[in-house]
């Protein structure tokens, strides 16, 4: 059986030169430890300002301005820092297996590199750093992505310009998932007022061409105010509410980018036109027609971004002001403390309260009879506070922008300071369906109250008339 043994010793010594002939011009794979594709510290994600990824046959263009990334090609939109930086880390954290080296050129090279994914390259990565120093060339680094392979694995290379490239490296896939699978637009920030800080002022626009009606809200130190269509106080919890809605808000997916027609969604002329201003930047939202018949979404457009956004219902309920839910629902926004004196004048006469240390005083003049003395005396103090706390702390139950009642018309008070300068008028009248009252400062505000304790004449002061002095 000796024989038997030298011819299979044979066959397997001629099976292992076929082996090496077959192979002898093919790729030589040299097998390392796993290590880092790109060498620690030769790209400084820090200094990192521009980011080109290049897919699908298109060039996604990422430059930073400051602290925010924008996206500037295909279309120009802010994107989110975070998503694009990833690029640079996984980028540095991506390890390969193994080195793949080109032995020969020509056509076996190029059908090496085809098979691989390098011709053409599945994608393109381009990192540019800022130099340290002042006119300086920027560093640049490309890397090109080949295709997916098994086992989580795929290829990668990085280019010199200098050196003719005759290898390749397998790589985990991580960075080719994240480079070549995401979404596009999912670099893309989905805020509508995008890195939104104090909030100034709010414009809403709407009507044909948005000059149908405007209202202006806009702030004044710690306060805002209602510049349009009436001048009136804000109440501050509502317009603070509204900005912190205004910052939170997000569109809800993006529709088209570099729309042919934008009359097709309703934006030209837009439906609406909301403008907030902050910090001296101004950003405008353009508000279309509804995306589909019976939806309460709508189409948007950032003025001057190219991508028709989707705008949800309920983003929009919270971020189009309401001029009866902003308005300041208070009669006054005098303090009490800065109170010196208060004029009452009605129909019965004119009564003048004025603040001692701990109580008030009060003149009364009779309107029956102009010819009758003044009474002088004392008022209730509670019920001086209750009158002050009724104007200057209750809301009303609701508002109304209409005309004030003349004819309904009880009272007007007038608030002085301690200097004797008047600080605040309000008309106080009765409500004719709600028997409540209604009062007004002059803003064309109706702030409209059931039963609320506002004691203003001399029985509800609860005056006192002092002792008469008699001469012997």
């Amino acid at each position: 059986m000796r024989w038997m043994r030298c011819v299979v010793m044979i066959a397997i010594a001629l099976l292992l030169a076929l082996l090496v002939r077959e192979y002898s011009h093919a790729p030589s794979e040299i097998a390392n430890a796993p290590h880092l594709f790109i060498p620690q510290g030769s790209i400084d994600p820090e200094r990192v300002d521009d980011v080109r990824l290049d897919r699908d046959g298109k060039q996604f263009h990422f430059e930073r301005r400051g602290a925010s990334w924008w996206q500037t090609e295909p279309v120009e939109h802010p994107v989110d820092g975070w998503a694009v930086r990833q690029i640079v880390s996984r980028l540095l954290k991506t390890e390969s297996v193994r080195t793949v080296t080109v032995a020969s050129t020509g056509p076996s090279a190029e059908a090496t590199l085809a098979n691989a994914g390098f011709a053409p390259c599945a994608g393109r990565i381009e990192i540019r750093e800022a130099s340290l120093e002042i006119g300086a060339a920027a560093k640049t680094t490309v890397v090109e992505l080949g295709k997916r392979s098994l086992a989580g694995r795929a290829y990668a290379r990085v280019i010199e310009p200098s050196n003719a490239v005759d290898s390749f490296e397998v790589v985990d896939s991580t960075l080719h998932e994240y480079a070549l699978e995401r979404d596009p637009k999912d670099f893309r920030r989905r805020e509508l007022f995008v890195d939104l800080g104090q909030v100034d002022r709010v414009t809403l626009s709407t009507g044909a061409a948005n000059n149908g009606g405007e209202f202006v809200l806009s702030r004044v130190g710690r306060e805002f105010q209602i510049d349009a269509p009436i001048h009136s106080r804000a109440d501050r919890v509502a317009c603070e509410e509204l900005a912190d809605a205004l910052k939170r808000a997000r569109s809800t997916g993006f529709i088209v980018d570099k729309p042919l027609e934008l009359a097709v969604y309703g934006l030209a002329p837009a439906v609406a036109k909301l403008t907030v201003e902050s910090g001296g930047h101004s950003t405008s939202l353009l508000i279309g027609s509804e995306v589909s018949i019976g939806a309460q979404d709508r189409f948007g457009l950032i003025e001057g971004s190219e991508s028709v956004v989707r705008l949800s219902a309920v983003d929009l309920a919270s971020i189009v002001p309401k001029i009866e839910q902003l308005l300041d629902a208070v009669a006054t926004s005098v303090r009490a403390r800065d109170v010196g004196a208060i004029e009452i004048v009605s129909a019965d006469g004119r009564i003048l309260l004025r603040r001692e240390s701990a109580s008030w005083t009060a003149t009364v003049t009779s309107a029956a009879d102009a010819a009758s003395p003044q009474r002088v005396g004392t008022v209730d103090a509670s019920a001086v506070d209750r009158l002050l706390a009724a104007l200057s702390m209750t809301r009303a139950g609701s508002v109304e922008i209409a005309a004030y009642p003349i004819a309904s018309e009880r009272a007007r008070v007038t608030l002085l300071g301690f200097a004797n300068e008047p600080l605040d008028t309000v008309r106080i009248a009765r409500g004719v369906s709600s028997g409540g009252f209604i009062l007004e400062n002059g803003d064309g505000v109706l702030r409209i109250h059931g039963a609320i304790d506002l004691p203003i004449d001399v029985s509800e002061l609860r005056f006192v008339a002092a002792p008469q002095e008699t001469t012997p």
